[in-house]
């Protein structure tokens, strides 16, 4: 399953806690190894959940042969040892679907996604660009919530209980959403039950 988790926010290592508080919070999803990742303006987390290449070159958040660009990934991308074959030129240093994003990111940037199958969340932070690629799968098998924290920081999560753990967003309850959930039973896969998530 996995989980991921970001801040994007100036000054990143000053949210240490919060990643981390953020991560332990989604620990269920992947009880295999927690990681995190520190840039001057982004923070990144990530629960493994070990399925395809069990050793250290599957740890995420992953890095690019580059090292400019840096990944946490949520899902599974099919066929991607077929696609590996139209991105031989990238130098795999293991055997997974994640190092594929990386790879595809690099020479066809965030058209990687015309031609990326299966179900999946994931965030690219670009160190060059100063820049966050974030994307889910196109019919949301794979959870992405995002908010802003309340000193403008860019938030994101697989779970809605881990960016209300950060402590850096005040929920507000989406009255819209709530009408829908007693009428229907289930909230609109365009809204979360909160109006600022």
């Amino acid at each position: 399953m996995c989980g991921i988790a970001g801040i994007i926010t100036p000054n990143s290592r000053n949210y240490t806690e919060e990643i981390q508080k953020m991560t332990r919070a989604i620990a269920h999803r992947g009880p295999d190894a927690e990681h995190h990742e520190f840039f001057e303006n982004a923070a990144l987390g990530h629960r493994r959940l070990s399925i395809i290449d069990l050793s250290e070159t599957g740890k995420q958040p992953m890095f690019s042969n580059t090292s400019n660009e840096c990944i946490v990934f949520n899902g599974e991308i099919y066929g991607y040892q077929e696609i590996k074959k139209d991105f031989a030129d990238y130098p795999y240093l293991g055997s997974s679907d994640t190092e594929l994003i990386l790879a595809m990111y690099q020479k066809k940037g965030e058209n990687l996604l015309e031609k990326l199958p299966g179900m999946f969340a994931f965030a690219i932070w670009d160190e060059e660009k100063q820049q966050l690629f974030c994307a889910r799968d196109r019919f949301g098998e794979k959870p992405f919530y995002y908010a802003s924290g309340k000193n403008g920081e860019f938030i994101f999560a697989s779970e809605i209980t881990a960016i209300l753990t950060s402590g850096l967003v005040e929920p507000k309850i989406n009255n819209e959403a709530l009408y829908h959930f007693l009428q229907y039973g289930y909230v609109s896969t365009y809204q979360s039950i909160y109006s600022n998530i």
